[in-house]
């Protein structure tokens, strides 16, 4: 009997072995492969996939200060923290895909294999398995899915488009509860990295009605909460923060929700206002928020705030900076908000200053305000630079004035007190340290003591947390030692030496040491007044320098106030004291003009009258007496600039051919028709290298002395510098020739050499040179750089060994007709003195939608002090250009076509669509507009640039 049993059950599983083969589809089968897949392999990778999702969220640490993702980060660190985990999920979900190919839970395996390459930041790889998922399943439900997951892993990567495609794919179909959650989550990301806070607010309310998990809606709500503050939507903040508190969240999202519903609380009277501080107050006794204190007395500065009362609100941030609490980056917006306070209400620019440079050290830089933030920082800097530049100087010219005997009793009686003031300090840190060795004695905590925030000044600020004494030691370390970085031994290194072994520096250094106790302070008080008598300008020479840094810092002043600060009164004020103190200032044409647009926009008439007179008086010629004239001048003009570059061109093709006359005509042409060009530097320098061929040498160098001090700024004064110099020592060996030379054009020539290689070649070869002649040795030549002519006192007739006779050389028709000619329209890769960023993309394209307003915002944000500006014309058929005029440095123009690939720029983002951006030449950009030869011009681009 037993025996037949055992031969039952082994047929049993024989033919349970044949009929759940993958090969076959009976019911039998199905069965047996749904179940084996879903409860082995596919069960096990989703459990192990949820705990890897959970353990993301548990370690996101949220920066409450800005609005909260929706989806945990992801980088290199999660990635390679769950690398195992995730391998193994892939291992597990491709079981079934292996062993069970007739599963009907193929598609799920697959979708778990595609998040785990998701979490791995394999993002292509992830998408090519999501793809795949949604063409082999049957089951709608997971092809949404794939779909949704298909859609992040694209804004993973950054392609909206695609992303957004998958977005109305969806919109079409009818999803399950959590298909539709994670849709408008995905939906929300994406309007996110647009920057659409509104269709960002849509689709997260959409979503929480889908949530199941109440801490992950809590999550999603507070976000939304978040987003309606921003906007300035305080009740429907309100009533999503209250419904957070109803449901018992983490402790994190409770304690913020509780503390933000008091910002978006109504005050309504005197004892809502009680309520609330009460409220606050409450929360910072209570000892389980310990770790948050400094986040609450941020928020009971921003309720002073909200109030008006700026110094209870500056004494709470005070606070909120010596507090030592657990949130990332509070530190860095207590600061902003008092360096808000400080700019925006109390107009104290200089506290704003050290605000906004404490905040700008420990600001996160992801967050999307920070190169707003480090641009107003570095703007308040130049300002505290100019303000600091006139107080000292002003200062220090009325120390001059005194008389010796006044001055010498003034520095020691402020010696005196220095010294008064060091040793009262170095008392005050004696007693702190013997109080500490006490408490550590004691038993202590040193940092739960009040002996740990040493007060060096009355508010009982601990020093590093007090950005106003930090930013003056800085000002005076920098003044004394130089702007150096924090390495070892910077005492002893030079200031542009490397991280490398420390050398010591050729001069010698001071050290900054204890007073040498063997110096007597009589001996050191004098010392330190004769340090200061250094700085005084106290010689006529001294005094014009020290005036024209206030001349230049006045005029640098008024333009912050005017262009950065948006303060017309006080850069009113600041240019009338440049004009009332420095009448004859270089700066006054513009000074002139910047008053009167202020006065325009103050509906000024009668002042804006008289300095409309000024300008058109005393500066007729100048551009600004164009501009009050006609306010679209600079647009005007520049289209005559185009006209003048392709005079230019030609007057430098004549120039090559040696046809100087010509060229000289074109250029006189040049200064006639167009004298406010933006190329009047390379008309006047290309006007120098003629002269070099054609005229007296003393000439030459009116000419180059001109140069220098019209165009100080142009990119061409190293050029000149070098023909200068060279010019100089030819005349100090009374080597320079008398009269014109003859006109020629020099084999020697190459196209490779600048222009004044080209001047000295020429030169060189065509000037005859008295050689030295020893009958004990050979005959020697002493060859010159430029035009030479023999000594005045020579009067030996020897012809020099090894040059040309001039005689039987071509006169320049004859070389120019012997060689080929010069392709006129032809690129050119010499210095310029202005670049154009160029922008090709398709007529009407959606993406490209108000490119010129991005890109004048853009420019705004990130390369003010270029001064860009745009405009958008027709190129060919289909074809737009967009062009930024005008950068003078040629690697900032390609740092800026470098950028262009960036996120932050208008295009960066634009994916799926051909478009072009180069950087040209204005020389060549003239041609370019002439040929519209995008291939061939984006060649030379690439060849030369």
């Amino acid at each position: 009997m037993k025996q037949n049993i055992v031969y039952l059950l082994i047929l049993f599983i024989a033919l349970l072995s044949v009929g759940c083969s993958v090969e076959r589809s009976n019911p039998l089968s199905k069965t047996y492969h749904n179940t084996t897949a879903r409860y082995n392999g596919y069960f096990l990778a989703r459990e192990k996939l949820r705990a890897v999702e959970e353990a993301l969220q548990t370690q996101m640490q949220y920066d409450y200060n800005q609005a909260i993702p929706i989806y945990p980060t992801i980088d290199s660190t999660t990635a390679k923290a769950a690398a195992a985990e995730l391998e193994d999920i892939v291992k597990k979900a491709s079981f079934p895909i292996q062993y069970h190919k007739n599963s009907k839970w193929i598609d799920d395996s697959y979708i778990l294999i595609g998040r785990a390459r998701y979490y791995q930041l394999d993002f292509a790889d992830a998408a090519r398995t999501f793809k795949y998922a949604n063409t082999i399943s049957k089951d709608k439900d997971a092809r949404h899915e794939a779909l949704v997951w298909l859609m992040r892993t694209y804004l993973q990567m950054e392609e909206e488009d695609n992303a957004n495609q998958v977005s109305e794919l969806l919109r079409r179909e009818r999803l399950n509860k959590d298909n539709a959650r994670e849709l408008y989550l995905a939906r929300a990301q994406y309007h996110r990295m647009l920057g659409d806070t509104a269709a960002v607010i849509e689709n997260l309310a959409l979503s929480i009605p889908n949530f199941e998990e109440k801490d992950a809606q809590s999550r999603v709500r507070f976000a939304l909460a978040q987003l309606y503050q921003a906007t300035d939507q305080d009740k429907e903040a309100y009533k999503q923060y209250s419904k957070i508190l109803k449901r018992n969240p983490p402790y994190d999202l409770g304690f913020f929700s509780r503390l933000y519903i008091g910002q978006v609380s109504e005050l309504s009277d005197e004892q809502d206002q009680e309520r609330i501080a009460g409220f606050y107050e409450k929360m910072l006794k209570d000892e389980k928020n310990v770790e948050y204190k400094d986040k609450i007395l941020y928020e009971m500065a921003q309720f002073e705030l909200r109030k008006g009362n700026f110094d209870k609100a500056l004494s709470y941030l005070q606070r909120s900076i010596k507090e030592r609490g657990s949130l990332p980056n509070q530190k860095a917006y207590s600061y902003l908000s008092a360096g808000k306070i400080y700019f925006d209400h109390l107009g104290k620019y200089n506290m704003a200053q050290a605000y906004y440079d404490s905040a700008v050290q420990v600001y996160p830089k992801t967050a999307p305000e920070y190169e707003a933030v480090a641009e107003r920082r570095d703007v308040l800097t130049s300002f505290a630079t100019q303000y600091n530049t006139i107080q000292t100087q002003d200062s220090l010219q009325r120390i001059a004035r005194m008389s010796e005997s006044d001055r010498m009793t003034f520095l020691q009686q402020l010696v005196q007190r220095e010294e008064e003031e060091r040793q009262q300090l170095l008392a005050r840190q004696q007693q702190q340290e013997q109080t500490r060795k006490e408490q550590r004695r004691s038993g202590i905590n040193s940092n739960d003591a009040v002996a740990f925030n040493p007060t060096t000044n009355s508010a009982g600020v601990w020093y590093f947390d007090n950005p106003a004494a930090m930013a003056s030691a800085r000002s005076e370390f920098i003044r004394r030692w130089g702007d150096r970085p924090l390495q070892d031994f910077w005492r002893i290194r030079s200031r542009g030496e490397s991280d490398g072994q420390p050398q010591l520096a050729q001069q010698q250094t001071q050290t900054i040491a204890e007073p040498d106790s063997t110096i007597s302070p009589e001996a050191r008080a004098e010392a330190q007044v004769q340090t200061y008598l250094q700085d005084i300008p106290l010689t006529t020479a001294a005094f014009q320098r020290s005036e024209k840094m206030v001349e230049e810092a006045l005029f640098t002043l008024g333009n912050i106030y005017n262009q950065n600060l948006k303060n017309s009164v006080k850069a009113t004020e600041t240019y009338e004291e440049l004009l009332k103190r420095f009448p004859k200032t270089e700066h006054a044409a513009e000074t002139y003009y910047a008053l009167y647009l202020i006065y325009i926009k103050a509906n000024n008439d009668a002042q804006k009258q008289v300095y409309y007179n000024k300008i058109k008086q005393q500066f007729p010629n100048s551009s600004f007496a164009q501009l009050v004239d006609d306010a679209d001048f600079m647009s005007k003009n520049a289209a005559e600039n185009l006209k003048a570059h392709a005079l230019y061109d030609s007057a430098y093709t004549y120039y090559e051919d040696a046809n100087y006359k010509m060229a000289q005509q074109i250029v006189n042409q040049l200064i006639s028709q167009y004298p406010l060009s933006d190329i009047q530097d390379k008309t006047a320098y290309l006007e120098i290298l003629i002269t070099a061929r054609t005229k007296e040498p003393q000439e030459l160098k009116q000419q180059l002395e001109r140069f220098r001090k019209a165009y100080p700024t142009s990119s061409l004064q190293a050029n000149a510098a070098k023909l200068l110099d060279t010019y100089s020592a030819l005349e100090q060996k009374n080597q320079l020739r008398k009269d014109a030379p003859a006109v020629t054009k020099p084999k020697e020539a190459t196209s490779s050499q600048t222009p004044e290689e080209k001047v000295s070649t020429i030169l060189a070869s065509t000037a005859p040179v008295q050689p030295t002649i020893d009958k004990t040795k050979t005959v020697t030549t002493e060859r010159t750089i430029t035009d030479t002519i023999p000594a005045k006192d020579s009067t030996t007739k020897a012809e020099p060994t090894n040059l040309p006779d001039i005689s039987d050389l071509p006169d320049s028709a004859a070389v120019a007709a012997s060689l080929p000619a010069p392709d006129p329209m032809a690129y050119s890769s010499e210095p310029d003195s202005a670049y154009y960023f160029v922008l090709i993309y398709p007529t009407g394209h959606a993406s490209f939608k108000d490119i010129v307003t991005k890109y004048e915002q853009y420019n705004n944000r990130f390369f003010k002090a270029e001064n860009i500006t745009v405009t958008e014309e027709p190129l060919t058929a289909g074809k737009t250009m967009l062009i930024g005029r005008s950068v003078n440095d040629l690697k900032i123009a390609k740092s800026y076509n470098i950028k262009q690939k960036g996120p932050q720029a208008p295009v960066g983002t634009i994916r799926g669509i051909e478009f072009i951006t180069f950087v040209i030449s204005s020389a060549n950009y003239t041609k370019f507009m002439q040929k519209k030869d995008v291939e061939a011009y984006q060649t030379f681009f690439k060849n030369n640039y």
